[in-house]
């Protein structure tokens, strides 16, 4: 049994994909277009409890004939996705970045790849623009969703039959708060997992209970009508990527979706007539597969043609997914809803079992593999220098600091069996930077420790707003550097000009950030400048007055698009990446003339060293992103091996100033 067809919920699935798509194709007014997804939850809860309980009711429910419902309508599209994607990958990814895709496209095919994203959520893990398959995070929630809610009406159809709603209410409440909860502790978590999504779907459950009596009369029809499209439209125009989500956000995208919904189920009104046009319901008819074939569109064409795209460009990749899209409606989804297709239901399952099987076979070979680096002979080594085989050790160094505050255990750097002589303080860029240290310490025959925690500059009294742990790990730094007159030098290295400004550099995703004073003079004058320059001054101070000598490293440019895959999609095309995207040093220097002035004023009023890494990355033109054909960059803002070689001789004198203090001999 199904629902009555209503063209009004295709239109709102329209207004789903074209906010998903328009926003990830750079639309400026569409900055909350990713809410698109929390519409489509709601409206797959209404539609599939709609057709549960009605089956239910009428004694004709069987989850045999459910699963061979979502199989039809989900599998063959997605797998045919996911097989295209790895067949381009396998020609436009460098061998790292299929590797990793053969790890999303096995995740795919088992619905679970929300909960590998998730996982791979950290700082380091890549841009997630360049992710083909992140997408399907979105179908692994809900065929979550919908591998145990048939049960659950099953349940409390036996048990409760009359209780449906408060079981649906409250387990939705409970993920609501939830998500509010994690949203704010732990964002990733709160994004892509189902515990904290659930209630979006279940908003579209409730609502197909028919719990709340259909809207009187033609006014109060419209004027909830109109409540829900301002609110979901609010959600896509306003909100941007700096809007904390899901939480408390994700409301007005949902509920806006379902009072739409629900003033339609009571006859029609101007926003459902509007939402029935026909080219609104055809875009919703192929919504699935545009969803599907949108986003590694979006990636490949920002792998191969790397910098900003044309207006012409952008007409014809909106073009190309448009017929992809619409093929993929009309040859691959249409026929397979056709129960006749491959015949018995038992038939159907076997034959997607065995496709399932060989594509995470594939997948996991693509893995094993290594993405095949024998597709280009200058990558393997081009990937080793950039990636840094130290990396995983460096970050192991920054993982144990944070395990033993305030009593942090750091890492040794430089020369092994030799007692300490300074430490390497800093946040993300001093962890891509020390390898660089750690080659120039091993020459001049000392060593040090190395002190990082991500997203933390050495500035005491200063954290993000609302926060405390930068504080906290930087206060237990000193701490530690008062008991140890050993350590006579401390280097301090950060992304300063990101701390300057709260900004991140070009196309960088992320949030922008506000710092915050915790110090005495909290109360003086605010903004990112004034408080970096403060909390920079008090970490000078605090380590003169124990006795430190203070070295400032400036930071390295940071560029604005991933380098590694740009230099392998630039190699490709025979086009020269520094050519394309590295900034000039006039970008560089406006970047950070902020901390610049600062670092300034500090050497002429003390006695710190100030060592600038772009006298080696930057010419008078240009900073250099690509050296023989390997990436100074691990990603666009962080050193790569190849990089710290280049930049570790502006340590040398330095420590090897510190090895004659120690009268150690220089190797």
């Amino acid at each position: 049994m199904t629902p009555k067809y209503r063209p009004d919920i295709d239109g709102l699935r329209a207004v789903a994909v074209l906010s998903i798509l328009f926003y990830h194709m750079g639309v400026a007014r569409f900055s909350g277009g990713y809410v698109g997804v929390d519409i489509f939850f709601v409206i797959s809860g209404y539609l599939i409890t709609s057709i549960i309980v009605r089956e239910l009711a009428a004694g004709e429910f069987s989850i045999a004939r459910f699963y061979e419902r979502r199989v039809r309508r989900i599998l063959p599209a997605l797998t045919v996705v996911v097989v295209a994607t790895l067949l381009l990958g396998l020609v436009l990814l460098s061998p790292a970045q299929l590797e990793e895709l053969g790890r999303s496209a096995a995740a795919t095919s088992v619905f679970s790849s929300n909960i590998f994203f998730f996982l791979g959520s950290g700082y380091f893990e890549g841009s997630s623009e360049l992710k083909p398959l992140l997408h399907t995070w979105s179908l692994a929630v809900e065929e979550q969703y919908y591998i145990f809610f048939p049960f659950l009406l099953m349940f409390i159809a036996k048990r409760h039959s009359a209780r449906f709603g408060v079981w649906l209410i409250s387990l939705g409440v409970v993920s609501l708060l939830a998500c509010i909860i994690w949203t704010r502790s732990n964002a990733p978590a709160a994004f892509y997992l189902i515990p904290f999504r659930a209630w979006e779907l279940l908003i579209g459950s409730v609502l197909a209970l028919r719990l709340v009596p259909k809207p009187a009369g033609p006014g109060m029809r419209n004027a909830l009508a109109l409540l829900g499209a301002s609110l979901m439209l609010t959600s896509v125009f306003v909100y941007t990527p700096e809007t904390r989500f899901p939480g408390a956000a994700a409301a007005l995208p949902t509920l806006g979706t379902a009072f739409i919904i629900h003033a339609g189920s009571g006859g029609k009104t101007f926003v459902n007539r509007a939402l029935g046009i026909r080219p609104m319901v055809f875009v919703g008819l192929i919504s699935y597969s545009l969803y599907l074939w949108h986003w590694p569109i979006v990636v490949f064409a920002k792998q191969y043609l790397i910098n900003e795209w044309t207006d012409l460009e952008s007409g014809v990749i909106l073009l190309v997914i448009l017929l992809l899209s619409t093929l993929s409606w009309r040859f691959v989804e249409t026929p397979f809803r056709n129960r006749r297709l491959f015949g018995p239901r038992e038939r159907l399952f076997t034959v997607f079992a065995a496709v399932s099987v060989v594509l995470i076979g594939t997948s996991l070979s693509v893995v094993l593999m290594k993405g095949f680096p024998g597709r280009d002979a200058a990558t393997p080594l081009s990937e080793i220098i950039a990636a840094d085989p130290g990396w995983q050790h460096w970050k192991n160094c920054e993982e144990a600091g944070e395990k033993d505050i305030p009593v942090p255990e750091l890492c040794a750097i430089g020369a092994e069996q030799v007692p300490p002589s300074f430490m390497f303080w800093g946040d993300s860029h001093a962890l891509a930077m020390a390898s660089a240290i750690n080659l120039s310490a091993q020459r001049n025959g000392v060593a040090g420790l190395l002190a990082v925690r991500t997203a933390c500059p050495p500035l005491l009294s200063v954290d993000r707003r609302g926060e405390t742990s930068c504080h906290e790990f930087n206060q237990s730094i000193l701490a530690y550097l008062a008991a140890r007159p050993d350590i006579e030098t401390v280097i301090l290295a950060a992304r300063w000009a990101f701390s300057t400004s709260g900004t991140r550099y070009k196309n960088e995703p992320g949030d922008s950030v506000t710092l915050a004073d915790l110090g005495v003079d909290a109360s003086a004058s605010t903004g990112n400048a004034a408080v970096f320059e403060r909390g920079l001054r008090r970490t000078v101070t605090a380590l003169s007055e124990r006795g430190k000598n203070v070295v400032l490293v400036t930071q390295v440019p940071e560029v604005g698009h991933d380098v590694p895959s740009a230099s392998y999609a630039a190699r490709l095309t025979g086009r020269d990446v520094n050519a394309m995207i590295a900034p000039t040093t006039g970008e560089y220097r406006e970047r950070n003339a902020e901390a610049t002035r600062v670092f300034d004023a500090l050497r002429t009023q003390s006695t710190v060293t100030v060592i600038d890494p772009s006298q080696l990355l930057c010419d008078e033109q240009h900073c250099r992103i690509v050296v023989d054909a390997t990436p100074l960059y691990r990603d666009d803002h962080h050193l790569s091996l190849r990089g710290c070689v280049l930049i570790s001789h502006l340590f040398d004198e330095l420590l090897a100033h510190s090895a004659q203090s120690r009268n150690v001999t220089p190797r």
